[in-house]
């Protein structure tokens, strides 16, 4: 809708123009193109409670353990602080949004006011050296969860990217961060009330060392010591003590041979002596070192890790006199290990991890408890597959009894949807979402038109199926109908049936073998009653088929593909045309091996219309549809005259193959192509299209936009004209994630599917990433007429607004924009060109306020 006010009731005519699509103005202020407004209905949230914790746990004076994940939370890219009892009771204390309070946050330190201290690798106020994230932050928290925001670094002098903080006797909190001065790191220390002083700027020079990895730990003789990864008479990293005031005293250089290479974090023994470990260097092969070293820098090698044990953490003496330690990497199942070390270097593997429930890949060190056993946390593992392997937080007895206490869950609600959604005759949508779900294997859901939520289903992987990727069909007896890419008993992939309330039925579990398998696309039901659909694979030539299936479950194949001239691997569902004929696409084969169109009857029989070839497009991945003028459109998601290969790879969405057509074909294989993709501003089409009630075809790209390039929805009319609606990832957050800058973009990004019109005439789709919760969102997009010129002319105000041909409009008035009593100013009118015209006779009265709607 368009308000418009005017005034021209008192001596003045200043006009102006708002929207009044409930919040959607707000959500959408940025990215909105040609008159269109994007609301975000649901976003994924698919690590509900964190995810990946690598940094130590601390045990409070409460005798709970804190932490922090540094991806996950209701803003997943941002992170999480928790807390967890011995027992493995966890509460979700804190999910940071990435924006003033930080982004992905390192480890905790109970301060001596029982509060915790911590600090964030990114978010805050300022962005940082590189202007994908924020520089980071220090922050506090009480135990009930309440969070301040002590500093944001700006990425300056003061450095950015702070590790971990350890409270000094004088009540201060020390730490180190990377860049700074020289961009070689900074030691600072703040006070509990957020004032920042930075005590040295690493300078490659004079052996001082750069790149501390760590925080501090402050000696019993009031200095602290910390080490670099970098610097030194080597270039290998140092161990260095630094006074309160700022005075660095390199402690030892590395060279990189049997002494190591790369030191960690330290920790301070009961002999004086301090303890640590290198990531590389020693011998035989230069896996890392255990290493003691005394305040005075005389270092002696402990140990050389062997059997590929590789990134040990920091580590931790116990009461007995021993230290305890994790390593990334090796053990029997390679996937990391528990070890203890004795003060003269004597080493026993206390645990190795084996990937499954009990984690794998412990990044960080451990932590001894009151009760006498350590605690620590496994970076993923945890789960029943990679979906679902978030981590874990365990505990270990010093005898090597390990008990998983906690595995960090998928959200319920899936992840990643990557088809698009199906408005029930209930008048709700329904969709299907890859990933997530408790399972990790996908999920089927239900959303209202205003964002009501509800899981329907979470596939197990197992015999009801798996990461499902294609639209939901309602079927002719109200259930609705889809498939699954995997899963069944076979696991090649199955089709089922679930009513509006959740039951789910699986009516067939493909073998891979001659009737197909692993499904990619949907369903459709003939005229006849049967569902026809396609699989990928399977089939007599390996090539995908084309089924046909009863509502009961019999399945017959109807064509299998040879990877010839008829096309190869289809991936997309068919549609049945009005000849009775159905018709759809395959990604490969045909006669340039990139793909064709092909026609085929019920009963079989398959015609090759047409084969792709570069120019007019290559490997469609979407099916048809069939316009109002009887040919059918479609698109290609690469090639195209704009298209071009980055390099050789994959398809099906991973980035090296760019371009695009839309194209129109007739029922006898005459082929146009209406449009090119392969600029920023659009490229690569994965979905297909949908004719709206205008007469315009409507879809999305995966890539390209006026944002960071993550996908849009575009309008195309037959006469190859295309508009942008709205370009994704215009909204953004800034987050660090798994070691790499990332994008929050909160709008969503990266589009798999296309649109479907609604009955209220909006458009509603999903995107397959991005969103605040990082794992996608269902959308509504609504085309609002825009104003063309509002004019008065003795006492008649003439009021224009542009149209979509076949749109039907009401301008309506009010005289307070407090009250809902609009009134129509005269009768709907359907649009038959580019605008629309009304006027309104103006006497003496109070000022009207006018806005536009477009009718379903």
């Amino acid at each position: 809708m368009k308000t418009f006010s005017d005034t021209s009731r008192k001596p003045v005519l200043p006009l102006f123009m708002r929207l009044l699509w409930a919040a959607a103005f707000v959500l959408t202020a940025f990215g909105v193109q040609a008159g269109a407004v994007l609301t975000t209905l649901h976003s994924f949230q698919p690590f509900p409670n964190g995810a990946n914790p690598d940094t130590a746990l601390v045990q409070g004076s409460d005798g709970n353990f804190y932490g922090t994940t540094p991806i996950g939370g209701t803003n997943s890219v941002a992170g999480t602080v928790f807390k967890i009892s011995a027992n493995g009771a966890l509460t979700t204390l804190y999910s940071f949004t990435g924006g003033n309070d930080g982004a992905n946050p390192r480890s905790l330190v109970q301060g001596s006011d029982g509060s915790f201290y911590g600090t964030t690798a990114a978010g805050g106020i300022y962005p940082g050296a590189y202007f994908e994230t924020g520089a980071g932050t220090v922050f506090k928290i009480s135990t009930n969860g309440a969070l301040t925001t002590l500093y944001s670094f700006t990425g300056g002098d003061d450095g950015s990217g702070p590790n971990g903080l350890v409270q000094g006797s004088d009540g201060n909190f020390y730490g180190t961060t990377g860049d700074g001065s020289y961009n070689l790191g900074t030691v600072f220390k703040i006070s509990i009330n957020g004032a920042l002083t930075t005590l040295y700027s690493f300078t490659g020079a004079n052996d001082d060392g750069g790149y501390p990895p760590q925080g501090l730990v402050q000696g019993t003789d009031g200095n602290f010591y910390g080490t670099t990864v970098g610097g030194g008479t080597d270039g290998d990293g140092t161990v260095f003590k630094i006074s309160t005031i700022g005075a660095l005293t390199t402690l030892y250089s590395f060279t990189g041979g049997n002494d190591g290479a790369y030191p960690i974090g330290l920790a301070q023994a009961s002999d004086g002596s301090f303890y640590g470990t290198t990531v590389g260097g020693g011998t035989p092969l230069s896996l890392g070192t255990v290493f003691k070293i005394s305040t005075t820098g005389r270092l002696t090698t402990l140990y050389s890790f062997a059997n590929y044990e590789i990134q040990p953490s920091e580590l931790v003496q116990g009461s007995d006199g021993n230290f305890y330690g994790t390593t990334f990497e090796g053990g029997t199942n390679g996937a990391g290990s528990v070890f203890q070390l004795s003060s003269g270097g004597t080493w026993t593997t206390l645990y190795t991890f084996t990937g499954g429930n009990d984690g794998a890949n412990p990044s960080a060190g451990l932590v001894q408890g009151s009760d006498g056993n350590f605690y620590g946390t496994t970076w993923a593992g945890g789960g029943t597959s990679l979906l679902t392997d978030n981590g874990t937080v365990f505990k270990i007895s010093s005898n090597g009894a390990l008990t998983t206490l906690y595995s960090f869950p998928d959200g319920n609600d899936g992840a990643y949807p990557k088809a698009g959604l199906l408005q029930g005759s209930d008048g709700n949508f329904y969709g299907t979402a890859f990933g997530g779900g408790t399972n990790g294997a996908g999920t089927v859901f239900k959303i209202s038109t205003s964002g009501a939520w509800t899981s329907l289903h979470t596939f197990t992987g197992a015999n009801d199926g798996g990461n499902p990727s294609a639209s939901l069909l309602q079927g002719s007896d109200g259930n609705f109908y889809g498939t699954t890419t995997g899963g069944g008993t076979n696991g090649a992939g199955t089709v089922f049936q679930i009513s509006g309330t959740g039951a789910l039925i699986s009516l067939y579990s493909f073998t891979g073998a001659n009737d197909g398998g692993n499904p990619q696309g949907g369903l459709v039901q003939g005229s006849d009653g049967s569902f026809y659909g396609t699989t990928a694979g399977g089939g007599t030539y390996t090539n995908g088929t084309v089924f046909k299936i009863s509502m009961s479950g019999a399945l017959t194949t109807l064509y299998s593909f040879t990877g010839g001239n008829d096309g190869a691997n289809p991936s997309a569902s068919l549609l049945q045309g009005s000849d009775g004929n159905f018709y759809g696409t395959t990604s490969q084969g045909g006669t340039n091996g990139n793909g064709t169109v092909f026609q085929i009857s019920a009963n079989g029989a398959l015609t090759s219309l047409y084969s792709f070839n570069f120019n007019d497009g290559d490997y469609p991945q979407a099916g048809l549809v069939q316009g109002s003028d009887g040919d059918f459109y479609g698109t290609t998601s690469s090639g195209g005259t704009n298209g071009y290969e980055v390099s050789t790879g994959y398809l099906n969405g991973d980035g090296f193959y760019y371009g695009g057509t839309v194209f129109k074909i007739s029922t006898n294989g005459a082929l146009t192509s209406l449009y090119s993709f392969g600029t920023d501003a659009d490229t690569t089409p994965y979905a297909g299209l949908v004719q709206g009630s205008d007469g315009y075809l409507y879809g999305t790209t995966y890539y390209g936009g006026g944002g960071i390039y993550d996908g849009t929805v575009f309008k195309i009319n037959t006469n190859c004209v295309l508009t942008t609606l709205y370009s994704f990832g215009t909204i953004l957050r800034n987050g660090y994630a798994a070691g790499e800058n990332a994008y929050a973009a909160l709008d969503g990004a990266s589009p798999y599917a296309g649109l479907v019109q609604g009955s209220d005439g909006s458009f509603y789709g999903t995107t397959s990433a991005g969103g605040p919760g990082g794992a996608g969102t269902v959308f509504r997009l609504t085309i609002v007429p825009e104003s063309q010129a509002v004019t008065l002319t003795n006492g008649t105000l003439s009021l224009t607004w542009s149209t979509e041909a076949g749109g039907m409009y009401q301008l309506q008035y009010n005289s307070d924009l407090s009250s809902s009593n609009w009134s129509n100013l005269g009768s709907a009118v359907t649009a038959t060109g580019a605008t629309l015209s009304t006027t309104d006779s103006l006497t003496n009265g109070p000022q009207r306020f006018y806005r536009l709607a477009l009718l379903p």
